[in-house]
C-alpha cells in the first residue's frame, strides 16, 4: 500500500528544511506495519562542501526523521555543482526540455563531463507512475533534443527513475 501523500510531503519538508540540502529524490518508503517504517532517499548537496560537515548534518536529518516521523531513514548524498555558470546554464536548458516533454517529470543528479571530442550530460529523470510514455520514448525524445543544442557535441546519459510511492 502506498504511503499517504502527507507523509511524503513531511519527509521532503524536513529534509529540505536544512540549507545544505538542495534537492530530494529517489524516495523509497517501506511500511512493514506500525512502528516499522523505513525510508531511503537521495539528498543533493554542494560538491564543494566539507564532507565531514555534510555527513554530520545528514546524520542529524536521519535522527530528526526518526524523532518526528517515527521511521528509520537512510540518506544517500548526491554532490551537485552549485557555482559553475556554464553547468548551471546547461542544466537549466536540459531541465526545460524535460518539463517540455511532460510537466510532471523532474530532473536530478545533473553532471557535465567534458571529454576531448564531446561533453557527456548525465542526469536522471523522475517519471510519475501514471505516465503512459515508455522509458525508451522518454530517453529517445530527450536525446534528439539534446543533440540539437548548439555545438552538437553533447552526449546524453539518461537514467529514468520511477516513483516508489
Amino acid at each position: 500500500m502506498a504511503p499517504k501523500q502527507e507523509f511524503i510531503d513531511e519527509v521532503k519538508e524536513i529534509v529540505l528544511g536544512h540549507s545544505m540540502v538542495h534537492g530530494v529524490h529517489d524516495l523509497i518508503v517501506h511500511d512493514y506495519g506500525p512502528g516499522r517504517v523505513m525510508i531511503s532517499l537521495h539528498a543533493e548537496v554542494d560538491v564543494n562542501g566539507d564532507i565531514q560537515d555534510i555527513h554530520e548534518q545528514i546524520d542529524h536529518i536521519e535522527h530528526e526523521l526518526q524523532e518526528k516521523l517515527h521511521c528509520s531513514a537512510t540518506i544517500h548524498m548526491d554532490p551537485i555543482v552549485t557555482d559553475d555558470k556554464e553547468v548551471l546554464a546547461m542544466k537549466a536548458k536540459v531541465e526545460e526540455m524535460v518539463h517540455f516533454l511532460d510537466e510532471s517529470f523532474s530532473m536530478h543528479d545533473f553532471r557535465m563531463v567534458k571529454g576531448p571530442t564531446n561533453t557527456n550530460l548525465i542526469f536522471d529523470v523522475s517519471v510519475p507512475s501514471c505516465c503512459q510514455k515508455t522509458d525508451n520514448e522518454i530517453m529517445n525524445n530527450l536525446k534528439e533534443k539534446i543533440k540539437e543544442l548548439p555545438g552538437g557535441q553533447y552526449s546524453p546519459v539518461i537514467q529514468i527513475d520511477h516513483e516508489y510511492y
